[in-house]
């Protein structure tokens, strides 16, 4: 692209982000799902609780009540039901080790349809040990949908490591194909999503080295890929790139706690020439900290960029920090775990704008066994989210919060 059309195409950005800043979906895309873990075990977690169980089955239900469906800047109170049903499996085969899984859930909102959500996931692994090595090959596949994204997504892993006693090299290599489909209703640049499909891929290699009983660290590196499968995006932007990454990590545990640590400067070249390449960082840390047997504590801290189609943005930066503790009395689980989101955009400076989203969740979650395979859950939790464009909020800032409270029955056969 050459400087002169670059500029043209600066303007007719501009002047398009000027018609469309009278929508709410110009100061906020998105508001993004939940930042918080979750409260309940995963399916392979069931299989440990049930000693020397091989499968589990959960079913479960729940009614609630959210002050904002979905949740939308439309803000619609409603009452709704949720449903879900999983399924796990772990066997021995000639081939190795292999874990299955598949679930499926959905909320149907009684005032708000369109806010409505499902989704469904299915993944399978096979490990195999093999003289002193161990190969790892994974499959992924889910869809999901609400009223922000309509997602279909596919992927394949595969992960092999040399076992040594204090030097275990690895290398591994994944790719992905992410299908969005267009949000129904009139065609709006944010709604047509069809031009957010891609191809993700990375490739990394590296070592883990032993250094005490309890401490260990990695270091590494590779290549992450990002293709599209159109060519310009509804802003005629070309957003391919490529990320070159060292990799440095740690890993810290003993029966108490955990420590878990990584950091990767990537290196982002774009096919665009509207982008400059650029050096971003990205990190991720989990703590937990086992006070008894029925007390523990949990930290992260997680920054890197993420894809995105607003306007003219290369990237989304964006930044989690999450705490919760969890207690396990004699009658059940009790969890409270708090977090924060913020995410800014990087190349909205072409347009002389900045925007800036900050997310603030807490939630309380419960659940106590009423017979031995039945429990009962509740949840209550609150979000606050709120987008500013400009510095300062000149152009505008936008907010909206929600209050969700659920009661339900959890099913869990393990076999």
């Amino acid at each position: 692209m050459g400087t002169f059309s670059g500029a043209a195409l600066r303007l007719l950005l501009a002047a398009w982000y000027l018609v469309l800043a009278l929508n709410t979906e110009v100061f906020a895309d998105r508001i993004g799902g939940s930042s918080l873990p979750s409260p309940t075990p995963a399916l392979k977690g069931r299989i440990v609780e049930g000693e020397g169980a091989t499968s589990v089955v959960v079913v479960s239900t729940a009614a609630g009540w959210s002050s904002n469906a979905g949740p939308t800047f439309f803000e619609t109170p409603s009452s709704f039901v949720d449903r879900g049903v999983g399924y796990a499996q772990v066997m021995q085969t000639p081939l190795g080790a292999v874990d299955f899984n598949v679930t499926l859930a959905d909320r149907r909102y009684f005032a708000f349809t369109d806010a409505d959500e499902r989704s469904g996931q299915a993944n399978l692994a096979l490990t195999r040990d093999w003289e002193g090595q161990q190969t790892l090959l994974a499959f992924a596949a889910g869809t999901s949908r609400d009223i922000e994204e309509r997602l279909t997504m596919a992927s394949l892993s595969l992960t092999h490591t040399w076992n040594g006693e204090t030097v275990r090299p690895f290398v591994q290599a994944e790719t992905a194909v992410l299908d969005f489909h267009d949000l129904p209703g009139e065609f709006e640049p944010f709604a047509n999503q069809d031009d957010r499909d891609r191809i993700s891929s990375r490739a990394q290699a590296g070592l883990r080295l032993t250094i005490t009983e309890h401490l260990s660290v990695e270091v590494g590196g590779g290549v992450d890929t990002k293709r599209y499968l159109e060519k310009h995006d509804d802003f005629g932007v070309q957003r391919d790139s490529v990320s070159l990454f060292p990799l440095v990590g740690l890993a810290f545990a003993t029966e108490m706690a955990s420590l878990r640590a990584v950091y990767m400067p990537f290196r982002r070249v774009f096919e665009d020439d509207l982008f400059e390449s650029t050096w971003t960082h990205g990190y991720a840390v989990d703590a937990e900290v086992k006070f008894s047997n029925a007390l523990k504590a949990i930290a992260s801290a997680r920054h890197g960029f993420e894809e995105t189609d607003f306007l003219i943005a290369s990237a989304a930066y964006e930044t989690v920090l999450v705490a919760g503790v969890m207690l396990t009395p004699a009658w059940g689980t009790l969890s409270l775990a708090v977090s924060e989101t913020r995410r800014d955009y990087d190349g909205l400076h072409l347009l002389d704008i900045m925007r800036a989203d900050r997310k603030r969740e807490v939630a309380l979650s419960g659940e106590v066994p009423l017979w031995d395979a039945v429990s009962l859950t509740g949840r209550v939790s609150y979000m606050d989210f709120e987008s500013t464009l400009g510095e300062g909020g000149f152009f505008g800032e936008i907010a909206t919060d929600v209050l969700t409270v659920s009661l339900g029955l959890t099913y869990v056969m393990a076999q």
